[in-house]
């Protein structure tokens, strides 16, 4: 009868030699010899932390990143007070552009009426044609029963522009004022019976432009500011109903509704619409001497 060998009894974490090894011994062998070495030497075990070498290279990291940190401030200051400062210089110029064209537009209509009496004194009805254009021109300031509409950006841009799209491309512009809403409810005063009408005040003519550039809209190269107030002059008992029954009442709703941008409207019993800023022809014919040549003549002629 034979017996076997007993068995040599198995480890309950035997499974887990791994773990256990690294909670047994924490230390590498590779660092516990460096460290056997380090001792036996007459050194100790490790370096300690508190080395002054250690000390000294962390201070000097210190110093470079507080100098890296203040040199990045001030050139970030230095680009805010550089800003600052354009920004007051461009302001005191067209403060003093503004004046210029005020006094411009006070000696033009000074000249106009200096023509329109030497023009009735020499035919009447030759100073009657010409005061007529002059108004149609925007060449004198005019005043009368107006019709204002205001528009200005919505208090927070962006948004969500759910319903109808009466703009294009919005992109972030949603709750902006931009260039061509100021085209279409300009076009609209127009096509509803307005007579004269002016942007913060500055006339449109027929060689008037609205466009945006940058960041601003410009009326004529000149720069607008918010909100934006056009005011008409015309017929008050039609020309309100007309646009708001019309296109441009249309579309400023759809501003309102759907991108929120702020508008109101307001009849006044009287406005002043001013002359405009920049008026004047690059070349005129008398009418005889454009038909004359246009005249065909036989000099020249091989045939």
């Amino acid at each position: 009868m034979s017996h076997e060998a007993p068995r040599p009894s198995r480890r309950p974490d035997a499974s887990m030699t791994l773990i256990t090894s690294m909670l047994e011994r924490p230390l590498d062998p590779g660092y516990a010899a460096a460290a056997e070495r380090r001792e036996s030497a007459g050194l100790p075990r490790a370096t300690s932390l508190r080395s002054w070498r250690l000390i000294v290279f962390a201070v000097i990291i210190g110093v470079l990143v507080g100098i890296a940190a203040m040199q990045l401030r001030g050139s970030e200051t230095n680009r805010q007070k550089t800003k600052a400062s354009l920004i007051e210089r461009i302001e005191k110029e067209q403060a003093v552009v503004d004046s210029r064209v005020g006094e411009a537009g006070a000696l033009r209509s000074e000249i106009a009426a200096l023509d329109a009496e030497t023009l009735r004194q020499v035919s009447g009805d030759l100073a009657a044609d010409v005061e007529r254009l002059s108004l149609v021109a925007g060449a004198v300031p005019v005043q009368g029963p107006g019709f204002v509409v205001t528009v200005d950006d919505a208090p927070s841009a962006g948004g969500d522009g759910s319903n109808a799209l009466p703009r294009e491309e919005t992109e972030d512009t949603d709750g902006e004022v931009l260039d061509r809403d100021l085209q279409i409810l300009t076009n609209s005063l127009w096509e509803a019976g307005a007579e004269a009408i002016s942007v913060n005040g500055q006339r449109l003519t027929t060689t008037a432009s609205i466009r945006f550039a940058g960041e601003a809209i410009l009326v004529d190269f000149r720069p607008l500011k918010r909100p934006y107030v056009i005011t008409a002059i015309g017929n008050p008992g039609t020309l309100p109903a007309r646009f708001a029954n019309g296109s441009g009442g249309t579309y400023l709703s759809t501003l309102k509704s759907s991108f929120g941008i702020r508008a109101e409207t307001v009849v006044r019993a009287r406005v002043t619409i001013p002359a405009a800023a920049t008026l004047g022809t690059r070349e005129a014919v008398p009418a005889d001497r454009v038909n004359d040549s246009a005249t065909p003549t036989s000099e020249g002629d091989s045939s």
